[in-house]
């Protein structure tokens, strides 16, 4: 591995969605966002729903969405457990708005057994899906 870059593995329940070597690793956390470059201390952290990007070595920018997860940073090694994740190219925006529009129905429902929480958290995804294609 060259000296500048540093080992990604974003994984979800179901694939492996990237593993090779980048410049660097962005992505949303509760305190706001954090960047890992090479040779970074170990660190682990969670993801909140939002947008990521990391930095191949060919200085191509990959961007993604993630509904949330978690990153380890050890022995310059990045791994990115991921609830789910989706490439920017790939968002419909129908689809997110939809998603979005569902989220907020359940939000204001008054009606009993509703999962509020999950229904919190596909909006916030649905909301990030939607400024990653604005931007």
């Amino acid at each position: 591995m060259a000296e500048s870059l540093i080992q990604l593995e974003i994984v979800t329940p179901g694939r492996i969605v990237f593993s090779g070597e980048v410049k660097s690793f962005t992505a949303p956390g509760f305190e706001g966002f954090f960047q890992i470059l090479p040779k970074h201390a170990p660190f682990i952290s969670d993801i909140i729903p939002g947008p990521l990007k990391f930095i191949l070595a060919d200085e191509q920018t990959k961007k993604f969405v993630t509904s949330g997860g978690t990153v380890e940073v050890h022995d310059n090694k990045i791994t990115m457990l991921a609830e789910s994740i989706i490439s920017v190219d790939d968002i419909n925006l129908a689809d997110a708005e939809r998603e979005k529009s569902d989220a907020q129905s359940i939000l204001s429902s008054k009606e009993p057994g509703l999962d509020k929480e999950a229904a919190k958290h596909s909006l916030l995804t649905a909301k990030a899906k939607i400024k990653a294609l604005e931007s």
